[in-house]
Order: structure tokens, then C-alpha cells, then sequence
């Protein structure tokens, strides 16, 4: 037997794997063993045909069949011999057979060797914000708002109305509805901010019956935008809740009674969730200067596989979207690609760290990822043992902890563009 390894491009590495007669013959000799079980020939009993006659009668598909379980398992045991970091799944590429003899040539990838920087002291900025009166009324107001109801009226006078409008297209040239044109119903809120402003200022102070002419907007700057007779057909007044005891109980299933109560508990929500985006902040930071900070080639296979992660993950995001149902993440592998080499770096450079410091779940560890996620101990350490990933995340968790430990973080004021709406806008606050 002999082994010949090449370096390709990166992380890629080929073998020719060449085994004479000799290297061959257990391996064909387990692969007649194997087919014997099975074989029926007139005159013996199933699994009873002696070797000899197999061989005499199917041996040369037998041996060609059997090739590449043998190219697996020599495969297997270079990996071994050699301790190489195989990442991936290994390819065959090739066999060739020279008279007796069989030469495998199989291309795979390993792990890149690392030389891990300097990941302490890490200089990060954290953005703090504290929540404010205005960030709690924000969401009172969100809330009242989901709770309203409706009252008919005849005249639009500000923006808490909700317009029912009738859409016909007309011919730019005569202003005269298009013959066969569909009729076009919907209804407006006026404090939308999506709505075409132009639509909303021609809504402002109409009533019922009102009829305007409405062109609307186009994406394409170089279209000709269609237009449109517009009759109100139906004006509702937006009615907010009113802000009361009765209310809090109620869109708090009793769990809350008052309304200083509910004020209370939006302000620490509002705060846990400014304090959650301060920290991935400062993670993210750490992330992208290890990153910078260490230059190796990823392995395409590693890369490829954040690529489908990445891409199962959006479409989990979006499911349901029509628009999507024939995405591949082959489609998306170019917008994928750089944040899905940034994951694969950043998971590498996690081990190193790991490995370095000595990093591992202690039963401390164990007992707090059972109280955060609400599982018993005895469930989250069954749930561990059936799935490596489950460990994997708390042992991530843990290292970046260590990290953080280490690095340098400056407070600065951070961006107040976040509405409330926007930091829990489905919250029960129960």
C-alpha cells in the first residue's frame, strides 16, 4: 500500500491511496462473505454457495461493486493514521485500476491550522440607554391603540380615522374611468406612514362621497404612473382605549391590576430589552475584531453549511411567503456567502479560545441554563446527551461570557431611533 497526499487550493488536500493485490484481497474477501448471505444458485441452499463458485461466477462485479465501500475504509483508516483534521464529507473522484491493482484518489478538506491572537483586552463600546417616560408612554399608547374600536363618521378631520376608498383607473387623456377596469376596494388609516402621502392629503378633510383624482406612486422612476377616481366610501373614527385599571386587567389576563403597575412593568421590559441590544452589540464587536484579527483560509464545506443554515433560518422567517417557494439557498449563496464565512471564522476561533482556556459546563453551569429555560435539570442534561448542539450553544454562551470578562468596554450614549412598538410589539405583558 501507498499513500501520495497533494495540497490543492486552501483547506482542500487530495490522497492516492494505491493497494496491491495483497492490500486487496480482505477487502474482496469480506465483500464475498457479505454477498454470500444473499446469493441463491440452483443447487444450493440461500447463503450456502461456496466462495469459490461466487467468485468463479460474479467475482469481477462483485470486486468493481465493492470498490468504493474499499476506498471508504482505507480512507478511514489514513484519517487515522495520519490524525488529519477531516472536515466535510470526503469525495471520490477517481479510481483507477492498473491490472490487479487499484489506486483511489479522494479529495477532502481539513480544519486550518490557527494561530490564535491575542483575544483579551478587546477595546468595545457598549450603547447604553436607560428607558424614559416617553419610551413607556410610547408603548401605552401602541397598546390602546391595538385595543380600539371604531366609531361611523362623515368628515375626515385628522389622522385617526380609518377611510374606506373606492379605486377606478381612468385614461390619463380623457379622465374618464377605463372601460372594463375592475373596481378597486380598500380601506385607509390615515396615521399609516406607509400610505402614499399624496392619497393622504387628499383624504384629509373629506366626507362620505367625496371624489378626487389620485396618482399614485411607482417604483419606477421611468414609469408612467396610473391614475385613479377615488370615492370615499365609509369614514371611521379611531376610538383608543381608554387607560384604566379595567383595561390592564384585561389585556393582562388579571396578571396585572393597575395602571402604575403596568407602567412598572413595561418600563423594565423596555429596559431588559435595551440592555439585551447593548450586549450584542458589545458581542458583535468582539466578533468582528477576532475576525479581522486572524486571517485563514475556511474550509468550503464549513462555509457551505452556514450558507444552508443562514438560508433555512430566512425561510423559516418568511414562511408562508409565495415568493418563496422555489428559493434555493443556491439562489441567496451570494448574498450569504460573506456573513456565512464571518460565522465559520468566528466558530473556529470560538474553539481555539475554548480549548485555551479550558472552558466547560460545570454543574453550576447546568443548574442556571435550567432555570433560564425552564427545564429541569435532570430534562436539560437528557436533552444535552441527545443533541451535541445543545451543549455546543451553552458552551458558546459560556466562552463569549469569558470574553467579556476580559474586554475593555467604554459605555457611550446609545442611538434613540427605537420606538416602543418596535421592542415588543406582540408583548401581553403578562
Amino acid at each position: 500500500m501507498e499513500r501520495t497526499t497533494n495540497v490543492l487550493a486552501g483547506c482542500k488536500r487530495q490522497v492516492q491511496i494505491h493497494l496491491e493485490p495483497d492490500d486487496l484481497k480482505p477487502h474482496y474477501q469480506h465483500a464475498y462473505q457479505a454477498a454470500q448471505a444473499e446469493i441463491t444458485m440452483k443447487g444450493f441452499r440461500k447463503g450456502k454457495v461456496p466462495i469459490s463458485v461466487i467468485r468463479q461466477t460474479m467475482g469481477r462485479q462483485i470486486e468493481t461493486d465493492a470498490l468504493e465501500t474499499i476506498a471508504d475504509s482505507e480512507f478511514r483508516k489514513y484519517a487515522k493514521d495520519e490524525a488529519v483534521p477531516v472536515i466535510g464529507t470526503p469525495a471520490l473522484v477517481d479510481i483507477r485500476k492498473e491490472s490487479d491493482a487499484v489506486t483511489f484518489v479522494i479529495e477532502y478538506e481539513i480544519l486550518p491550522e490557527i494561530n490564535l491572537g491575542e483575544y483579551r483586552n478587546i477595546e468595545v463600546d457598549k450603547p447604553v440607554r436607560e428607558a424614559t417616560d416617553a419610551d413607556v408612554q410610547r408603548e401605552i399608547e401602541y397598546l390602546r391603540m391595538k385595543a380600539a374600536t371604531f366609531q361611523p363618521a362623515e368628515q375626515i378631520t385628522d389622522t385617526q380615522f380609518v377611510a374606506t376608498i373606492s379605486m377606478n383607473e381612468v385614461d390619463k387623456e380623457t379622465s374618464m374611468p377605463i372601460i372594463g377596469a375592475e373596481t378597486t376596494e380598500t380601506k385607509v388609516y390615515l396615521d399609516d406612514d406607509s400610505v402614499d402621502m399624496h392619497l393622504r392629503n387628499s383624504l384629509h378633510n373629506g366626507t362620505v362621497g367625496t371624489v378626487f383624482t389620485y396618482v399614485a406612486e411607482t417604483a419606477d422612476p421611468n414609469a408612467q404612473p396610473p391614475s385613479y377616481r377615488v370615492t370615499i366610501t365609509d369614514i371611521q373614527k379611531v376610538m383608543p382605549a381608554d387607560f384604566t385599571d379595567e383595561f390592564v386587567e384585561q389585556i393582562t389576563e388579571n396578571h396585572i391590576h393597575t395602571t402604575e403597575e403596568l407602567k412598572a412593568d413595561i418600563r423594565r421590559q423596555i429596559q431588559a430589552y435595551f440592555d439585551q441590544m447593548a450586549r450584542q452589540s458589545v458581542e458583535n464587536q468582539i466578533v468582528d475584531k477576532l475576525v479581522l484579527a486572524h486571517d485563514f483560509d475556511v474550509p468550503e464545506s464549513l462555509t457551505h453549511a452556514v450558507i444552508h443554515q443562514l438560508f433555512d433560518d430566512f425561510k423559516k422567517r418568511n414562511e408562508g411567503d409565495p415568493r418563496l417557494e422555489k428559493l434555493t439557498a443556491h439562489d441567496l449563496e451570494h448574498e450569504l456567502r460573506d456573513p456565512a464565512v464571518r460565522i465559520a471564522k468566528w466558530e473556529l476561533i470560538r474553539q481555539q479560545i475554548i480549548a485555551k482556556e479550558g472552558i466547560t459546563l460545570t454543574k453550576e453551569d447546568i443548574e442556571s441554563a435550567a432555570e433560564r429555560t425552564g427545564l429541569p435539570v435532570d430534562q436539560l442534561n437528557l436533552l444535552m446527551a441527545r443533541s451535541e448542539s445543545f451543549a455546543d450553544r451553552l458552551l458558546s454562551e459560556k466562552a463569549m461570557d469569558t470574553l467579556l470578562g476580559y474586554a475593555v468596554i467604554n459605555t457611550i450614549p446609545a442611538p434613540t431611533n427605537e420606538s416602543a412598538e418596535a421592542v415588543f410589539p406582540e408583548e401581553s405583558h403578562s
